[in-house]
């Protein structure tokens, strides 16, 4: 087996269980840590702490999906120039994160750069 192989398997392996962790803390704060029932505490952590951790994920998940698209980006390349769909639903992400992080809010960071 190669090294790109091998970091390939390693990293989906890894970034599955980013994905669980994050799918699994998102479910236990939404779900199981209610503030109006009262903060509960898990493993003693509560709302707080959990919050953290379910962010500390998303930042790992983030960095491993970046090295995937880097591990596979020969396959990348090959089936986007086969499908111009593919270029659309890139732009399409890209525009939806950029939305996402930029719609002014109550209490946007952009605003608060503004005023």
């Amino acid at each position: 087996m190669s090294i790109k192989a091998l970091a390939l398997l390693a990293n989906n392996a890894v970034l599955y269980l980013a994905t669980c962790a994050l799918v699994g803390t998102g479910l236990l704060l939404e779900l199981r840590m209610d503030e109006e029932d009262g903060a509960r505490r898990l493993f003693g952590m509560g709302p707080d702490d959990w919050s953290e951790v379910h962010l500390a994920v998303a930042l790992a998940f983030i960095s491993l999906a970046i090295l995937h698209v880097g591990l596979n980006w020969v396959w990348i390349k090959a089936a986007l120039a086969k499908a111009r769909l593919a270029y659309g639903v890139l732009v399409a992400g890209f525009a939806l994160i950029a939305g996402l992080l930029l719609w002014p809010g109550e209490s946007s960071w952009l605003r608060e750069l503004f005023d």
